[in-house]
């Protein structure tokens, strides 16, 4: 949302994020981006079980904003959900970014069942629904409903972040052997961590390091921060708090990049690995067997495998590396992306006109 916000600003629109307060942020603009905070939070992060806080101030703030798009990235948050009851009643042209539906897998389904027996009234109410992904659960989850008015738009990472690394990453966070494997997602479960450390454990390497950067998270019950911690001796090593230059110096510093996560729909991960020219090893989650520049595997033991080969063929992390870096540049650069959202606002405004 930043990447997409500050673009379109630097192209003479103006842009509004709406988001949830926080005592750290004190102010109300970033990069010509307008930033409204809201009190507004669910319970256990689950929008299911209903949402408390400042929900009148935000409802009447988008309906009183006027607006010409309104766009809600993600369903199953507070902004979305209380969108829709919204929806039909603006004048506002309204855009979702569907981003996967995560509810719809695993234990997930139990909590958001009742949730998307609704959501199908609401996404036929939205001008235009946007997936990342073709063929993905949430696309088929849409055209199962009859949503047509549809499109397909890609992530995308900004090459020139990882171009030329501001910081060594291995000097900073005392990494001294000869090969570093990275993997970078915040401490929840299912980002894979335990079957990340699981082959790691596998190579039984000592020219090694395996760091992973990313954030304890609440409540515990769903965090994988302390079973991580029991790992820590040896050669893996826990960054939490890095600044954003640090982790894409990182991306550059690393061998291999590692992903471990059961649920993606578009793993921005994988594209900032592809955009270093870091070759990936990565569980089939999303599209990732779709990218090219890495290995795609269906267990720990593959991973500890697929690892071990590329750390052991600097030809072949080369050329996977190159084969990465150009598929993100002719595909999956934000201005690309940026123009692909901007067709598709402009053209709900001349449909509206």
């Amino acid at each position: 949302m930043r990447q997409l916000s500050e673009r379109l600003v630097a192209r003479g629109h103006s842009v509004t994020v709406a988001t949830t307060a926080i005592p750290e942020r004190t102010f109300t603009e970033l990069n010509g981006v307008a930033v409204r905070g809201f009190m507004i939070s669910s319970p256990f992060n689950h929008t299911a079980f209903g949402i408390s806080g400042e929900v009148d101030d935000f409802m009447r703030f988008v309906a009183t904003g006027n607006f010409d798009i309104v766009m809600n990235y993600a369903a199953q948050t507070w902004g979305t959900d209380l969108t829709c009851r919204l929806l039909g009643k603006l004048k506002a042209k309204t855009v979702l970014a569907a981003c996967g539906f995560s509810g719809l897998t695993g234990r997930r389904r139990l909590i958001y069942r009742n949730y998307f027996r609704r959501l199908p009234r609401y996404l036929k109410l939205y001008d235009a629904v946007v997936y990342h992904v073709n063929g993905y659960i949430d696309e088929k989850f849409g055209r199962a409903h009859g949503v047509r008015h549809s499109l397909v738009i890609p992530n995308a990472v900004d090459a020139a972040e990882f171009a030329a690394p501001q910081i060594d990453f291995r000097q900073k966070y005392n990494i001294h052997t000869k090969y570093m494997v990275l993997a970078v997602g915040n401490h929840f479960r299912n980002k894979g961590h335990a079957r990340i450390i699981e082959a790691f454990h596998l190579m039984k390497r000592k020219d090694t390091t395996l760091v992973i950067i990313g954030r304890d998270i609440a409540p515990r019950l769903r965090s994988c921060w302390r079973s991580c911690q029991r790992a820590y001796a040896g050669k893996v090593v826990l960054v939490q708090s890095a600044p954003r230059c640090d982790v894409s110096a990182a991306f550059a510093a690393a061998d291999v990049f590692v992903s471990g996560s059961y649920f993606e729909v578009f793993p921005l991960v994988l594209l900032e690995s592809m955009a270093s020219q870091t070759p990936f090893v990565s569980f089939s989650a999303g599209n990732a067997a779709q990218l090219a520049g890495g290995v795609i595997v269906n267990s720990a033991r593959e991973m500890a495998t697929g690892t071990q080969r590329l750390l052991d063929c600097k030809a072949l992390r080369g050329k996977l590396g190159c084969e990465g870096k150009q598929q993100q540049e002719q595909k999956f650069e934000w201005e690309t992306v940026v123009d692909q959202y901007e067709s598709l606002y402009q053209s709900l405004l001349a449909r509206r006109a």
